[in-house]
């Protein structure tokens, strides 16, 4: 019976053996994959840190040109909000009144004249201004709307005219004629200071185009490469699981092989002294044998 136990122990020790050299190459084959990978992944991790890098100085210039450009529009602003926000102190009631003068004055027609020349009027006599400009029931609304960014260089031309007057001032045209002037005025001067302030903005706003352009273009590559990156660590992940468990394989089989080895070793030698004692066994029988027989015929 021991015998056949050891057998046994032998068939499945040498039945363990192939699949060990299996698993052994499996092993390696997943491990020089493994650091082939990981190579890869520190190569677009590389990359990866190296566009995030630019990518933050390119967001460090777009947001410098753009603060630029944002401090030179906060010099008119003030003064254009100002402006409108007086525009809106003003009613039908008080436009009548400006419209209602058989003799203007001086400083009426005067900012009448300029505010039909930012309007780009085809007239700027009073008739006109009476009949049709300052007669448009939308008049304020006009100049609310008013389209300060694509005003016509003839016109900003023809506004320095009124801007050089010393005679037109909100507080002169107010006391020459009305407090709607003095609103009128504020609007005429804030538009032509939103107009010099744009034509130092105008380049910024085209460097700031370019530099969101830029911006644009380096983060579509971060994503890009950072989607890269996320691909190839998942795939690095789910490499080093199937790597952890062939190892883990490989080295079970290589203990049970080694413990196997042992205890075959052990009931080999079990059994080797065991056949020594039945030799032994075998031959003390017989020497009783042969005793008793001499005993007998004594």
């Amino acid at each position: 019976e021991t015998n056949q136990q050891v057998d046994v122990m032998q068939t499945q020790l040498t039945a363990m053996q192939p699949k060990l050299q299996e698993a052994r190459t499996n092993t390696e084959a997943l491990m020089a994959d493994l650091s082939v990978r990981k190579t890869k992944a520190e190569g677009v991790r590389g990359e990866v840190k190296v566009t995030a890098s630019q990518a933050a100085e390119a967001q460090k210039v777009a947001s410098a040109i753009a603060a630029d450009a944002q401090a030179d529009l906060d010099q008119a602003m003030p003064e254009l909000e100002s402006a409108l926000k007086s525009l809106d102190s003003l009613n039908k009631g008080d436009i009548g009144e400006i419209r209602g003068y058989t003799n203007v004055p001086k400083a009426v027609a005067l900012t009448v004249s300029a505010v039909m020349t930012v309007l780009n009027e085809k007239k700027l006599d009073w008739d006109y201004a009476k009949k049709e400009v300052l007669a448009d029931p939308k008049f304020i609304q006009r100049l609310k709307d008013f389209d300060k960014d694509n005003i016509p260089p003839n016109v900003v031309t023809k506004m320095q005219k009124y801007i050089q007057d010393p005679e037109f001032t909100p507080d002169k045209v107010q006391s020459g004629g009305s407090a709607a002037c003095k609103s009128l005025c504020m609007w005429v001067r804030a538009i032509d200071l939103y107009s010099r302030v744009s034509k130092t903005v105008a380049p910024k706003k085209a460097a700031l185009a370019d530099a969101q352009a830029k911006l644009d273009a380096m983060n579509k590559t971060l994503k890009d490469a950072n989607s890269k990156l996320s691909a190839i660590e998942n795939e690095l992940a789910s490499l080093q699981a199937t790597f952890d468990k062939s190892l883990k394989e490989k080295d079970d089989l290589e203990y049970n092989i080694d413990l196997s080895s042992k205890r075959l070793t052990a009931a080999s030698a079990l059994t080797g002294s065991l056949a020594d004692k039945v030799v032994q066994w075998d031959i003390l029988v017989k020497e009783m044998e042969e005793t008793n027989k001499t005993l007998a015929g004594d």
